[in-house]
């Protein structure tokens, strides 16, 4: 039984002095409380009434700063039957707390929680009373209780900037808290500490036995593919403190309404915890695949423990069948590099995606709606994997859920970033205890979590940033990384490997020998501008799995007058300048001026318009540079969402708007791949086959002419088999000019999976590009929302686009078509009308 206490909440403030021996003084307070439902983060029933603006547009995050120096109470009055409090337990469970916390049932303190990443929860017996209850909650957002002696030995985070824009973001206090830490700020994200209830709130009240908890592993499947054998471990306890019971335990597996499978068995439970372990053989059994190698089927567990009189029964859930292996077995002719491969159903995948941050600066509001909109956006995006980065959350159950729907892997940091933590205090370690061993039993079912990671860049940190400590015996966190994470791991989930940072690997823990790297000083953060905006340096990518590399852009017009909220769009303004990247150092405009023209007096529209472009460029460039390597088996850029609205990484803003770079990112991960790149003087062709089908086709490839006027072809057959990536073609090149012509190869049927792969010398500015004559036909209405039509091209055109709506969904736009090539485009348009006179193809023409 499960009483629900979400609803019906008040909320006031006071100031930090009211510590909790002032419960009873803030309890029976008359005035200033604000009615709030859960989760509640401060910030949103104080946006709601008014008393703070949305901090997350203009300037306004600064006028909230105030409300991390308060103390904030809850108060829930809730009533309790004679049945309830006669049961044999009975549990208060808070799902997480931000972040110091104290917590009273009528006046029994029931006690201070310091962790928002793990429940609080209490035994009630003997405390509840028949009739009206009253909940009392104290929290604060943290810092208060830290002072300079406190951060003697963790004195430095890396992330903590401060200038007149921004004012301080970041705070070298944070690495005390177990609380998300992009709360104080980030390059991408303003200071807006978060503080609150964060979780849903409830009492679970049991008799005689429960089903605590239950494990399922793929264990194997048969040679043939066809049989899988899958563990059941359930976690069953019996309440009487010193007499057996006689069970009956009933699991059932389903697929859709159909039972695959039912196991019934007599079980004696002795007093409290007992382990049961169940192996069935799955025949004909459904396999679940990343996004783009195969579907995504879930059966469902359910499962029944009985006596004669009594049954209990475990939340149904779903699960994927699939194996998980990570291959880092030495690299062929190498001495000293190994694979960093992970292998679903025996199948090396090259994982493809982006990083993962929390969706809100105000988390708690994120909807269940916003979750499901970014991942089905990233799985249309031909995404396989996504990082969450360790300065975040762990996210909501739907989080999860979707990307096993989806078909999306999880690399999983634990939430410690870019700062030293004092494992040094036996508190903390204790904290971090309850943290990862609540994380990774609650999450080991999900067929999407490929990976524990133990933090973001502190590994990397103490070889770069921190090499001098105050303490020869100390570092900052390692015991939490090398001890207790993988020791956790491997008792609750040893199915999923574990991996001790990120970046790591080798001697040095952002090389490229091993492991996975951090891809920045080389090219977005390198010293010398140039290398910043030149996509070839990406050609020189030597590591076995990037995880982190990225490029800025800006998000859509509508979104930046959004976040402006009615002031005007000046780049040189405060306001601009405070929602763009901490990281920009001018590189969008030196990327401009590179790749199209001379930024100076562009207006808004065509800023937005070539700073988009010039994102995409670099971030396709460099996915199929790394998807090119056949030695690389990983490319996650930074980042794939926004927690506010900025010129920053995401090629989704905040306002869940496609940027111009996520038709880019869509096209570089295709599923089926063709990837030019010129090698020791030759063309190489690499073919890319992530389907389960053998691929067949005619392909032409040579040299065309920009302005249609000349074609130097040849044609040959190939065979692309099933999971595969392999250069199939290589051939010199004839003499041409840069400016005139570009390299190409393509399938010879206009109807193939595989588009046109281009290699081109010269960028785009330097084009002498002619109108391309684009047309569009074949207009179709398929069904409510959604139209289709064919672009046709004359001559090569640059970025095809059509200027419709920035909430309208495209399957692809801001291409380039090669001469006389056609492409068909459906465009997904829920809830506005489009009619076939407002489809007007566009290309980008600088030296007509």
């Amino acid at each position: 039984m499960k009483l629900q206490l979400n609803e019906g909440w008040q909320l006031t403030g006071e100031p930090l002095f009211r510590q909790a021996d002032d419960y009873r003084q803030v309890r029976n307070k008359q005035q200033d409380w604000l009615q709030v439902d859960l989760p509640c983060d401060v910030h949103m029933p104080l946006i709601e009434h008014g008393i703070i603006a949305e901090p997350l547009v203009a300037d306004q995050c600064f006028a909230s700063e105030w409300t991390e120096k308060r103390s904030w109470w809850f108060k829930k009055e809730f009533d309790l039957t004679e049945e309830q409090l006669t049961s044999e337990r009975m549990v208060l469970h808070f799902e997480s707390l931000d972040v110091e916390a104290d917590v009273w049932l009528n006046d029994c303190h029931l006690g201070h929680h310091r962790s928002a990443f793990y429940p609080f929860a209490c035994d009630l017996k003997g405390k509840a009373q028949q009739g009206a209850n009253q909940l009392l909650v104290r929290v604060t957002s943290g810092l208060e209780r830290y002072s300079e002696n406190d951060l003697a030995f963790i004195h430095e985070a890396k992330i903590v900037y401060e200038n007149e824009q921004i004012g301080q973001r970041g705070d070298h206090r944070r690495g005390m808290l177990r609380k998300p830490q992009y709360v104080f700020g980030w390059d991408w994200g303003p200071r807006v500490a978060t503080c609150g209830i964060m979780g849903e709130v409830h009492i679970t009240c049991a008799n005689r036995m429960q089903i605590r908890d239950i494990q399922v592993t793929t264990t194997s499947l048969d040679a043939a593919g066809n049989a899988a054998h899958v563990q059941f471990q359930l976690e069953l306890e019996n309440l009487h403190p010193y007499q057996t019971l006689e069970t009956q335990l009933k699991l059932q597996l389903l697929f859709g309404t159909e039972q695959v499978q039912l196991i019934e068995e007599d079980c004696c439970l002795r007093s409290g915890l007992n382990y049961v372990t169940l192996q069935v053989k799955v025949t004909d059994a459904k396999l679940w695949w990343p996004n783009g190698m195969g579907e995504q089927p879930l059966y469902s567990v359910r499962a029944t423990l009985q006596t004669t009189t009594h049954a209990v029964h475990y939340p149904a859930f779903l699960f994927g069948i699939r194996t998980l292996y990570l291959n880092m077995d030495k690299i062929p002719q190498s001495a000293d590099e190994r694979s960093f491969t992970f292998e679903i159903n025996g199948v090396a995948t090259f994982s493809k995606g982006g990083n993962w941050i929390p969706a809100d600066s105000i988390y708690a509001r994120v909807t269940d709606a916003k979750y499901d909109a970014l991942l089905r956006e990233a799985k249309e995006a031909n995404f396989n994997m996504l990082r969450v980065w360790g300065g975040g959350i762990y996210e909501r159950d739907i989080f999860y859920d979707k990307c096993d729907e989806y078909g999306i892997l999880i690399w999983h940091d634990f939430m410690f970033s870019c700062a030293k933590y004092p494992d040094n205090l036996s508190w903390f370690r204790h904290e971090v205890e309850q943290e990862i061993d609540y994380q990774t039993r609650r999450l080991r079912n999900h067929c999407s979590l490929a990976l524990w990671c133990g933090n973001n860049e502190n590994h990397w940190g103490f070889e770069e940033w921190w090499n001098e400590t105050d303490a020869a015996d100390f570092y900052g966190g390692a015991a939490c990384y090398n001890d207790i994470a993988p020791r956790l791991v491997q008792r609750n989930c040893p199915a999923i490997p574990y991996w001790n940072s990120s970046p790591y690997g080798g001697e040095h823990p952002n090389g490229s020998q091993s492991g996975d790297t951090h891809h920045w000083n080389g090219t977005m953060m390198h010293a010398d501008i140039e290398k910043r905006i030149a996509p070839e340096e990406y050609d020189k990518v030597s590591a076995k799995f990037v995880s982190e590399y990225g490029y800025i852009g800006p998000s859509r017009k509508s979104s930046v007058e959004i976040y402006h909220q009615g002031q005007p769009l000046d780049r040189d303004g405060k306001l601009w300048r405070l929602h763009t990247n901490m990281f920009e150092k001018d590189t969008v405009l030196a990327g401009i001026n590179k790749h199209y023209v001379n930024p100076a007096h562009l207006a808004i529209e065509d800023y937005l318009l070539y700073a988009g472009l010039c994102q995409g460029l670099m971030l396709a460039y460099s996915l199929e540079a790394m998807r090119a390597k056949l030695f690389c088996s990983g490319a996650l850029f930074w980042m794939y969402n926004d927690c506010w609205g900025e010129v920053g990484w995401s090629i989704i803003d905040y306002y869940l708007t496609r940027k111009i770079a996520y038709y880019f990112v869509k096209r570089a991960l295709a599923p089926v791949k063709l990837i030019l790149r010129q090698q020791d003087g030759l063309i190489q062709l690499t073919a890319i086959n992530e389907t389960s089908v053998v691929i067949r086709e005619t392909m032409v490839y040579g040299l065309v002419r920009y302005d249609g006027s000349e074609k130097q072809t040849q044609e040959v057959d190939v065979i692309l088999p099933p999971f595969s990536r392999e250069v199939v073609l290589q051939w010199t090149a004839p003499p041409y000019k840069a400016e005139e012509a570009c390299l190409f190869a393509g399938a010879l049927s206009e109807s193939s999976e595989l588009k046109p792969a281009v290699l081109q010398k010269e960028v785009v500015r330097n084009l002498p590009l002619r109108d391309p004559q684009l047309k569009v036909s074949n207009v179709q209405t398929l069904e409510a929302g959604y139209t289709r039509f064919t672009v046709s091209s004359e001559a090569f055109a640059h970025a095809v686009h059509f200027g419709l709506d920035d909430a309208i969904h495209l399957s692809d736009e801001y291409f380039d078509l090669l001469p006389a090539e056609k492409r068909d485009i459906t465009i997904r348009h829920e809830g506005f009308a489009l009619p076939a006179e407002s489809i007007v193809p566009r290309s980008i023409l600088l030296n007509s």
